[in-house]
């Protein structure tokens, strides 16, 4: 057991942070170990010397490169600290494109003018300040310059003509950019917003708000505002402008094959303009090397001479240093726990960092973190000796808590929602100093109800003053990449239009959404009107069109999120499990629709026993989503289905258990086998596989014991060979007259095609009318094979046809079709003949027969649609003669790999009858199941048919973005599919959501590896 000193120091280091943000940029620096990358921060240093020094121009950039975690973000933290220490200026650029690159830029100087970093005061009080000492203005002047007092025009005109005496040039060229960064300073915020409205080149109506002030109605370019605010800065000191996002856009970037090509251009070219635009600036890039290698590939070469590239972050460099790292982290913990440890890094001892030489700073605070919570999880202080032994987050035990202590937590929580004072949050005046606190709150509690998967969060909270935004959550991807989501949150309760357009663009371009980005969120909190003005409204639009989110928040939300604050600051060691348990947060109306509804299959919540709740009749199992059994109508089907997913994504799993469900309920298919892997569909399991539910021993029981499994294989005599017989068994209908005609009719409309006799052409008109005549003359005198009716064409008797050029017609089609028997051995060939009816009809005693038709006899793709061409006119036809009647569905007709039968480009010979099927086949009770690894590479018209869709696991930036694309059209939400395991599949139905799924095991046996060929056959001869 942990001693309640030791209980109280680990519960304080688990408050350990490890990953920075940008928000912590702007904070007091912690720690810095020089020996730590301490080369490259002198290099920063040298560079900012170099501003320093310069009257006007800007030193060479530099590039600092770094893994993931080699602390890139640090360094920039500590390089703002220099800065500032050496009276210079710093600014921070958030998340751009080359779209938006100089519109950033502008907005990276509004947000760090009004960031005080190590400064007393905001840098625009600063800058102001020192910009009033220069034009040698009076005290008051100086004052209202600087924000402290309301401005006035004739003091404004002071201070402009006073810069103006001292540099003329700037001053002259800068006047209106100069007016409009002393209007943002105003405390009055209506002339503050239409400043920064005009600094923001936006045309929102301002110009009668700022003619008085001698601003002019005409904007400026994002470039040219950008130039201004750096040549006036210039003026009064030396900047730095750190780029450190560039890694994130790249990776929410990729959305196509060329989009991070045409951003790293775009980016690139950017940068490389930063030198000639700006003044006394240097320009510091942090990133990965893949990220700047783009750029430097892909941008022009003239970028790579406007930079330095310096040593690369990487490790850390010894035992030593790694543990000096992690004692200086743990030290301020230790003073708030008010505990003395036996030694400065407990409970990880000195020799565990010879095993970290390998590590990042960032993976060696993980490890540690990872080491405390397990420490805690266990209610054990185990004394770390290898940082490789450390228990992962997946191999963690829920901590005992006893369920009065969880009890203990419901009461406080009503204790302190009924005490909580939230008036402030939705009051203009205010909601800048309190919104902060309360999303803060409730977002960090949302982050730890997230259980194991906690640690991919970071919340961050909004900026002091007049901020972009009120809190920013971040959800880590990819490491490798620096992939993340992100969610950017902020309450506006202004009545103001002007303060309204103002800040809903803050946050817009904050968040700089994209609509094709989908990575990227903003939420807009309002409980009030929207104003009525054609520009509020046109600004509103906007900004949902971009994916932008407008809610309200409810009082009975805010009251938690007060309570929760208060909870958080208590530091109960059990509060996370609590958190988990009720998930409080996560269970608010703003969170459940900004982050859907919460899960309940998280530690120490009740998770619905499925096999309590049996399924209906006419319906099948899908899986489960949260712990709820998911299920479909069998009559659902006949609107079919598509699957997009990839290798590993549990695909075949999926149709596999679909095909298995229907055949339970009587529902007969046929299923394409292009890949081996579906032949095993009659096969029971050796031993159950661990996945199944507690029901489906006994599904698979009933489904092979109901179920008459067959493996066709055409062309493959070996096997259990189809073949395409055109001519119907005249025997049976030549007493018949209508039936006998209409078998006529079908076999000429079967062999005009192949005889090149189907064209809308008088000789086509008279070969077929040859075919007729002889076909009737062939079957009354007892039918036969198609052989033995081209040996009849070859030698026409004269009573068999009437037209004068018969039997040189006959002739020509008897050799046509003797070559179509030898260029497709399918045609006339040997093996059963192609009979939709034999392949749906299940042998007796059965219930349902799944005919699986498998591809090892055709080996190219225009085999294959050639074939499946006729397949699917065959089924159209048969279903037509019998469809389901009353029966919710008649049959399956399931299509793996579909991109290579039905694709979007090309049509194939199989496209027609495919697409007369998916806009058909639903009448008469059929449907159909397409699957395939390439979203984009399915015709449209199958995927628009297709009213149930599933989305699972794909690794390709291209098919990622392809399926986001086609989801969109179906309402949904971010699809993470990178992020899905096996089995896991995002679903959406006909009046559904879309939900994320649990998919079943199948019922039949499936192994790693598919079926070799002559397995294959053998299948099918033993049937």
């Amino acid at each position: 057991m942990i001693e309640p000193a030791e209980r109280r120091a680990l519960s304080e280091l688990s408050r350990l942070d490890w990953a920075p943000t940008q928000e912590d940029v702007w904070s007091p620096l912690d720690i810095h170990i020089d020996e730590l990358n301490g080369d490259v921060g002198e290099a920063l240093l040298r560079a900012f010397e170099e501003a320093e020094n310069a009257k006007v121009r800007c030193p060479l950039g530099l590039v600092i490169e770094g893994r993931q975690g080699a602390g890139k973000t640090h360094l920039v933290r500590w390089a703002r600290e220099q800065v500032q220490l050496r009276h210079g200026y710093f600014f921070l650029m958030g998340i751009a494109d080359g779209r938006s690159f100089w519109t950033s830029i502008v907005h990276a100087f509004l947000r760090g003018l009004r960031r005080s970093g190590s400064y007393r005061h905001q840098q625009l009080s600063v800058f102001l300040g020192a910009l009033a000492e220069i034009a040698q203005v009076t005290d008051a002047t100086r004052l209202m310059a600087r924000g402290d007092r309301p401005i006035t025009p004739e003091a404004l005109a002071q201070l402009v003509n006073g810069v103006r005496r001292a540099y003329p040039e700037a001053g002259r060229d800068c006047r209106h950019t100069l007016r409009a960064l002393v209007l943002i300073a105003s405390p009055e915020e209506e002339v503050a917003d239409a400043a920064e409205s005009w600094l923001l080149s936006a045309d929102d109506g301002t110009a009668d708000t700022l003619k008085e002030w001698g601003l002019p109605a005409g904007l400026k370019k994002p470039q040219e505002v950008a130039g201004e605010i750096s040549r006036l800065l210039a003026i009064t000191g030396p900047t730095m402008l750190a780029v450190d996002q560039i890694d994130t856009i790249f990776a929410q970037a990729r959305t196509s094959a060329g989009e991070p090509i045409d951003l790293a251009a775009d980016l690139g070219n950017g940068l490389m303009q930063l030198r000639e635009v700006l003044s006394r600036t240097v320009t510091v890039v942090a990133c990965l090397p893949t990220s700047w290698n783009l750029i430097r590939k892909f941008a022009l070469d003239s970028v790579t001479n406007r930079f330095r590239q310096e040593t690369r972050l990487t490790v850390l460099p010894s035992p030593e240093i790694a543990e000096r790292l992690l004692a200086a982290k743990f030290e301020p913990f230790f003073e708030t726990a008010d505990f003395d440890p036996p030694y400065p890094t407990w409970p990880i001892l000195p020799e565990a960092f010879a095993t970290a030489t390998d590590f990042t700073p960032r993976k060696l605070l993980q490890r540690a973190d990872d080491h405390v919570e397990s420490c805690l999880d266990r209610s054990v202080v185990v004394q770390l000796t290898d940082f490789h032994k450390v228990a992962r987050p997946e191999q963690r035990i829920a901590p005992n808590t006893p369920p009065e202590h969880l009890a203990g937590f419901d009461v406080r929580l009503a204790e302190l929602r009924g005490q909580a004072k939230i008036g402030d949050a939705t009051d203009p005046a205010h909601e800048d100093q309190t919104m902060p606190r309360l999303l803060d709150a409730g977002l960090r509690a949302w982050t730890i109800e997230q259980g194991e998967r906690r640690s991919r969060y970071k919340v961050q909270p909004g900026e002091d003053g007049s901020p972009s935004l009120h809190a920013w959550l971040r959800e880590t991807l990819d490491d490798t990449s620096e992939d993340e989501a992100q969610w950017s949150f902020r309450a506006l309760s202004h009545p103001h239009h002007r303060a309204v357009q103002t800040r809903l663009r803050r946050l817009r371009d904050f968040a700089n959404l994209r609509q094709e980005i989908s990575k990227r969120r903003a939420v807009l909190l309002r409980n009030t009107d929207w104003p009525g003005g054609p520009v509020s409204r046109r600004v509103r639009q906007e900004f949902l069109d971009l994916g932008g989110i407008i809610t309200e928040v409810s009082e009975d939300d805010l009251r938690t999120f007060d309570a929760l604050a208060t909870m958080l600051d208590e530091h109960d060691p059990a509060l996370p499990h609590w958190l988990v348990s009720r998930q409080p947060a996560w269970n608010t109306a703003l969170f459940t629709t900004v982050f859907g509804p919460p899960s309940a299959q998280k530690l120490g919540t009740e998770v619905p026993n499925t096999a309590d709740e049996p399924e209906a009749e006419n319906e099948i199992s899908l899986g489960s989503s949260d712990g709820r059994p998911v299920r479909a109508t069998l009559e659902s089907l006949r609107k079919h289905t598509v699957i997009f997913a990839g290798s590993g994504s549990g695909k075949t799993v999926l149709i596999r258990r679909i095909i298995e469900e229907c055949a339970i309920h009587g529902v007969s298919a046929i299923v394409l086998d292009p890949n081996n892997d579906l032949a095993r569909l009659g096969d029971p399991w050796p031993t159950p596989p661990d996945e199944w539910g507690p029901d489906d021993p006994r599904k698979a029981a009933d489904y092979l014991d109901g179920t008459d499994v067959v493996v066709w294989t055409p062309r493959r005599e070996s096997g259990r060979p189809l073949s395409l017989q055109p001519l119907p068994d005249f025997k049976a209908v030549l007493d018949e007259p209508d039936e006998f005609a209409l078998a006529l009719d079908a076999a000429v409309a079967a062999l005009a095609p192949r005889a090149r006799m189907a064209a809308n052409t008088a000789k086509a008109d008279r070969g077929r009318a040859v075919l007729k005549q002889a076909m009737a003359h062939f079957a009354r005198r007892g039918g036969g094979g198609l052989a033995d009716f081209v040996d009849l064409l070859k030698d026409l008797p004269h009573e068999a046809a009437t037209l004068a050029k018969a039997y040189e017609l006959a002739a020509d089609m008897a050799e046509t079709l003797q070559a179509a028997m030898v260029n497709d051995p399918l045609f006339g060939g040997a093996g059963v003949a192609l009979d939709p009816g034999v392949l749906m009809t299940p042998a007796a005693g059965k219930r349902a027969r799944i005919s699986v038709v498998n591809f090892v006899g055709l080996p190219t793709d225009e085999q294959r649609q050639s074939f499946v061409n006729q397949l699917q006119m065959a089924l159209f036809a048969w279903v037509k003669r019998h469809p389901a009647g009353d029966k919710p569905l008649g049959g399956l007709f399931v299509m793996d790999e579909a991109q290579t039968l039905v694709p979007s480009g090309p049509v194939t010979a199989c496209t027609e009858s495919a697409l007369a099927l998916a806009s058909q086949a639903r009448k008469y009770g059929l449907g159909l199941i397409f699957a395939t690894q390439a979203p984009k590479g399915i015709h449209n018209r199958v995927v628009g048919n297709a009213a149930t869709q599933f989305y699972g696991f794909l690794n390709s930036p291209t098919q990622i973005a392809a399926a986001k694309e086609v989801a969109q059209a179906k309402g949904s939400a971010v699809l993470e599919i990178s992020r899905l395991k096996a089995g896991e599949f995002y679903a959406v139905a006909e009046g559904k959501p879309f939900r994320r799924l649990k998919t079943p095991m199948c019922l039949s046996y499936h192994p790693k590896s598919a079926l070799s060929a002559e397995e294959v056959l053998r299948r099918a001869r033993a049937q």
